[in-house]
């Protein structure tokens, strides 16, 4: 049963995000007097649907994962190809709502309506979270320190503040765990506040291998130290809409962050999470029933989603806005058959890295991982 707990979770979860942001492709099309004709929530075979006053059957399908907006014109439903046949017997009148019809800069803000609209979410949840309940702020406060750790070694406690790591000064305990993350000497010095008198603790990580996708073994740094409770602390509205914009923005500054490490190689895609990871969390957050929490979890799943798709990748949106570009600057349509064989490259490419990224999820899971040790050893 809790399997199943876990499953429906991330399942409400990610549809949430997903129709929000295919509700942001609907508007911009709409604006740009496309004709959407069909808006799914989930995929596959239709369950029930009814039409609008313009012609757009809302749907419910059979595979209740992510969703789709299918325009007049497009070629198939993740509107990454268009097909002119289809319009081909239609009135004058009827072609010009077909996306075929519509120039560069009407597509470019078409594909950029469903990042958009994700980061609009991000930004009103955060706003009525902020003015209604508070955002949750981890302080950079020790909540637990794990025994016989390096930290409960050298004396770390719970409840010291930490000021910096390696001279690097930390606001919130995110900043600490990257400080560990990224450190490349090998010892940790914590420069901490306990009871208004400032101590220096040097730490020497534990090194633990993992064993990962295909085969492969990576390496973690364990310190033995977890953030307490988060704080939630109630804001004037014009605050709260200031405090949800700077959360985009960090959150954003953030990926770039990451993303741009990962491409240089100095970040492993291990630690990035999955589906797996993302069910188990919105599982987690559900069954405790801390429902703020689960809320600031959709918020951040919408920024990512937001982000990805704006990567230069001919099945995202960034990969749309970017041959839509690049059609306006040259005057002349994307060729075809270059455009298909990227588009499956890329295709592959993502099955790829879900794949990969799954299985490490999987193979955090401490049952899964007992199992492994045990018969690889």
């Amino acid at each position: 049963m809790s399997f199943i707990y876990y499953i429906v979770s991330f399942l409400l979860i990610i549809n949430i995000i997903v129709v929000v942001h295919e509700f942001g492709h609907y508007l911009a099309a709409r604006q740009m007097g496309v004709k959407v004709e069909t808006f799914s929530i989930g995929m596959g075979p239709e369950i029930f649907g009814f039409n609008d006053k313009n012609g757009t059957r809302w749907c419910f399908s059979l595979l209740p994962v992510g969703g789709y907006v299918m325009m007049l014109g497009d070629g198939d439903a993740s509107s990454t190809t268009e097909n002119p046949d289809a319009i081909k017997d239609l009135s004058e009148e009827e072609k010009k709502m077909a996306i075929t019809s519509k120039g560069e800069w009407a597509k470019i803000w078409i594909a950029f309506g469903g990042p958009f609209f994700n980061y609009i979410y991000a930004f009103v949840v955060a706003t009525f979270m902020a003015f209604f309940h508070g955002l949750p702020t981890y302080d950079a406060v020790i909540g637990n320190v794990v025994a016989d750790s390096p930290a409960a070694i050298v004396g770390l406690q719970k409840g010291d503040r930490i000021l910096s790591v390696n001279d690097r000064p930390v606001q919130r305990f995110r900043d600490v765990s990257i400080a560990i993350l990224e450190d490349e000497t090998g010892q940790l010095n914590f420069l901490i506040d306990r009871n208004g008198e400032q101590k220096s603790f040097l730490v020497q990580p534990k090194i633990t291998t993992q064993k990962r996708a295909f085969g492969r073994e990576s390496q973690t740094k364990m310190v033995g130290i977890a953030s307490g409770a988060p704080v939630f602390a109630r804001k004037s509205f014009i605050d709260a809409m200031g405090s949800a914009f700077s959360l985009c923005v960090n959150a954003t500054k953030e990926m770039f962050g990451m993303f741009g490490k990962l491409f240089a190689g100095k970040q492993s895609l291990d630690n990035f999470g999955g589906v797996v990871r993302m069910a188990e969390i919105a599982g987690d957050l559900s069954r405790a029933g801390n429902f703020a929490l689960l809320i600031m979890f959709t918020v951040t799943l919408s920024l990512n989603l937001g982000f990805i798709n704006l990567f230069p990748l001919p099945v995202l949106d960034g990969g749309r806005i970017l041959i839509c570009f690049v059609e306006y600057i040259f005057g002349r349509k994307f060729p075809p058959k270059i455009q298909e064989y990227i588009m499956i490259g890329c295709a592959i490419l993502l099955v790829l890295l879900m794949l990969l990224t799954t299985v490490n999820d999987i193979l955090r899971l401490e049952v899964v991982n007992k199992f492994f040790m045990n018969i690889i050893g």
